[in-house]
């Protein structure tokens, strides 16, 4: 996510609808986008809201701001809000060990590892294989499915977990921790995580087009079906149907009401408190892979500084046919939202250039954090080996040359260095790691920060555990 800069925020009384709708025109092409959509709020109010490009796989159907699309990732922003509004309803404690709720979960048992912790992917669980193995909700009950955070504590149980570290040391992204959460809301709402979410956020936003995912193509319309490209084009590749990763990425909404969710951030709601607010923001930690950029993950956002005090709060979604992005300028009351339905569009870039045209003109930046020369970090042998997890699979860095590459699941990219151990790669961050601190050009790296995530080193070399 870049920076924006800005020594003000002050706003544009009229920013011009027809060159934000021309400009979302350009970057569908531009990224080669079957079909997206933008919204954009200020002070409670709608600004601006758009939709470009088709949502079926033929090209025929428009996409619209109301058109429902897979939002991924994004979902978390709202399982979040739920638990801080059970905090706030007095049910629960950010510091409530997660033992309270899950007794016989093993990793969890000598009650270190707390709510705040899942909720900031700072548990120190590592990349786990279970969203692999969740079953669709039309799938028979049987032995092997997975469908509840019950059967989730028992596969949990069932596999052998070396933590990264103890609770709070690294950021690593965890979509169990998610679903964990997501069971917590099930107990307390005693009814599914999907009922809880649209009796305590959806209606009282007035999110009319939002909903999760089960039985989504049969009784819903207006709906931007995912799409990946194949040999013969464009093909569906349909909803994810999980209910029990439902809490990690399974929300379904238009852009608008994306904005609506993410608005929140302000405070004083009837549906986020302004402490409850202020706590996703500032109960933060770094991100490992960002070192030096002030980036960090809050409770089920990141956070990014912006100039003259302003934060941004925002989330980015993806999963094959689905790429999101929204964000929040706290202070400013700024909420854009973008949607495509298509994997590894650029939704941060995307969305924070229509930011970007929200704000006064003499408040823009839209520089890009520059990249180094395309020479390998000085400590090529340092970093050359096998880095992975059970969610990721293994990642090999290794030397062409004078660079350094690594094979990535969407096919083999240069390690892009800014400093002689972290840089860019395929548009994600990286950061290679030595006992949790960055590792310098002599030292053998232990892990590859990517990212959000953190892959530990495979073939024995070193160990983050602290």
């Amino acid at each position: 996510m870049c920076a924006y800069g800005s020594s003000h925020l002050t706003l544009e009384p009229e920013t011009s609808e027809s060159r934000l709708s021309d400009r979302l025109d350009v970057l569908a092409a531009e990224h080669g986008l079957p079909g997206s959509a933008v919204a954009a709020r200020r002070n409670g109010h709608e600004v601006f809201a758009a939709g470009t490009g088709a949502r079926d796989v033929d090209g025929a159907l428009p996409v619209t701001p109301d058109t429902g699309f897979g939002v991924a990732s994004v979902t978390k922003f709202l399982t979040a809000v739920l638990i801080l509004q059970a905090r706030d309803r007095g049910l629960l404690e950010l510091t409530d060990p997660v033992s309270r709720f899950y007794p016989d979960l093993n990793c969890a048992r000598d009650a270190e590892m707390r709510l705040y912790h899942l909720l900031s992917h700072s548990a120190g669980l590592p990349g786990l294989p279970f969203r692999h193995l969740a079953t669709p909700s039309s799938d028979a009950e049987g032995p092997g499915k997975m469908r509840t955070p019950g059967d989730l504590v028992a596969g949990m149980n069932a596999t052998r977990i070396e933590m990264l570290g103890a609770p709070g040391a690294y950021v690593s992204y965890s979509n169990e921790g998610f679903c964990l959460l997501g069971g917590i809301v099930e107990m307390l709402g005693d009814c599914s995580f999907a009922e809880v979410a649209d009796r305590w956020v959806l209606r009282p936003l007035g999110m009319h087009r939002s909903f999760f995912c089960a039985g989504v193509t049969e009784d819903r319309t207006d709906l931007a079906m995912p799409l990946h490209r194949g040999a013969s084009g464009l093909q569906a590749c349909g909803f994810w149907d999980a209910p029990l990763f439902f809490p990690a990425g399974g929300l379904v909404a238009s852009v608008r009401d994306m904005a609506r969710l993410i608005s929140v951030l302000e405070g004083d709601t009837q549906v986020l408190g302004a402490k409850a607010a202020r706590d996703m923001i500032s109960w933060s930690l770094p991100v490992a892979s960002r070192q030096g950029s002030g980036a960090r993950y809050g409770l089920g956002l990141e956070v990014s500084a912006l100039e003259n005090g302003h934060v941004l709060g925002w989330h980015t979604g993806q999963r094959p046919g689905i790429s999101s992005f929204v964000c929040h300028v706290v202070n400013g009351n700024v909420s854009v939202a973008f949607a495509a339905n298509i994997a590894d569009a650029p939704s941060a870039a995307i969305g924070g250039e229509v930011l970007a045209e929200l704000l006064a003109p003499e408040s823009r930046d839209r520089s890009q954090p520059p990249l180094a020369g395309r020479s390998a970090s000085a400590g090529t042998d340092a970093v050359c080996g096998r880095y992975g997890s059970r969610e990721m699979g293994v990642l090999k860095v290794a030397r062409a040359g004078d660079r350094l590459m690594v094979d990535l699941p969407s096919g083999r990219h240069e390690l892009a260095f800014e400093t002689p151990y972290s840089g860019i790669v395929a548009g994600q961050t990286f950061c290679f790691l030595r006992e949790g601190a960055p590792a310098s050009a002599r030292q053998t790296a232990t892990a590859l920060a990517l990212d959000l995530r953190i892959l530990p080193r495979l073939g024995g070399e070193g160990s983050l555990r602290q």
